[in-house]
């Protein structure tokens, strides 16, 4: 796919998911256009390694590092507290 193996993306459980939608649902998010995302953005690396791949490494710098995060605090202002916390705890889980 070429993706950097480094370049990192904000993720979120599909329960958390459901969660956020609930709270979308009680009318506490009426007007809003948020964020939703766990606490670690997940590199293209550890999701391979999570699925049982192995990536070459690259030396190469990231282009944009920031591309593919996003700030979930306003969501969390308002209530919204993911119970999946990382991708990582998603698979300790087996709930990936």
């Amino acid at each position: 796919m070429k993706m950097h193996p480094a370049q990192a993306y904000s993720m979120i459980h599909q329960r958390d998911v459901a969660t956020a939608f609930e709270l979308a649902l009680s009318g506490a998010l009426d007007g809003l256009i948020l964020n939703v995302a766990d606490d670690a953005p997940t590199t293209i690396c550890e999701m391979a390694s999570l699925v049982g791949f192995t990536l070459d490494p690259s030396n190469e710098p990231l282009k944009n590092p920031w591309w593919g995060r996003v700030d979930a605090s306003r969501i969390r202002s308002l209530g919204f507290t993911p119970k999946i916390l990382t991708v990582h705890q998603a698979a300790r889980e087996g709930i990936l």
